[in-house]
């Protein structure tokens, strides 16, 4: 039997500037909020929901300091790709900013949907204890961190990013343990 591996196409991509410091970023948050012994999902959606809005602002971001070193830092060019006046934690507006091949490969449609719905999940909810927070809230915008997570470090990897975060990184198992799990039946 062959071992499961997550292995997404990445046509029509043929080369992005990595911004591996943030894609480390990004899974730190995801991994904090799912991790914490106190549990609550409108934080950990919260936290997610930062994740994701990293791991778009990656693609329009630049390296301001430490150039090529693991502590890397960028800035994300907002004035450049987002529409004035526009909120820069909107998930729908970072998505619209991307190049459509990125799109295409970070959403499907249901993932889409997801986004859609969770748009301005950061900005309307990180303060729990505001009237008009989110106070319902479901595990797929947790699930759809993790999958763009393993997205990103497959993508970087297949395009030959070096950093070691993006090198040792166990895509199988954030993949098949928080995104799509899964049960081996052996037949006698």
């Amino acid at each position: 039997m062959s071992e499961a591996r997550f292995c997404p196409s990445i046509a029509g991509i043929e080369s992005v500037d990595f911004r591996p410091y943030m894609i480390e970023s990004a899974y730190d948050y995801y991994m904090v909020s799912t991790t914490s012994p106190h549990q609550r999902m409108g934080i950990q959606t919260v936290m997610c929901a930062l994740s994701i809005e990293i791991i778009l602002k990656s693609f329009n971001a630049t390296v301001t300091s430490n150039q090529g070193k693991l502590n890397e830092t960028y800035e994300f060019n907002k004035k450049n790709v987002l529409p004035k006046k526009s909120n820069a934690h909107n998930l729908i507006v970072l998505y619209e900013a991307l190049p459509e091949n990125i799109q295409c490969y970070l959403f499907d449609n249901s993932d889409l949907k997801v986004l859609i719905t969770n748009k301005d999940l950061f900005t309307q909810s990180r303060y729990a204890y505001e009237q008009g927070a989110n106070s319902i809230h479901n595990d797929e915008l947790i699930k759809l961190a993790a999958c763009l997570i393993c997205k990103m470090v497959f993508l970087y990897r297949e395009l030959g990013c070096k950093d070691p975060f993006v090198e040792l990184f166990d895509i199988e198992n954030l993949y098949f343990s928080r995104v799509q799990s899964f049960l081996w039946c052996s037949v006698p």
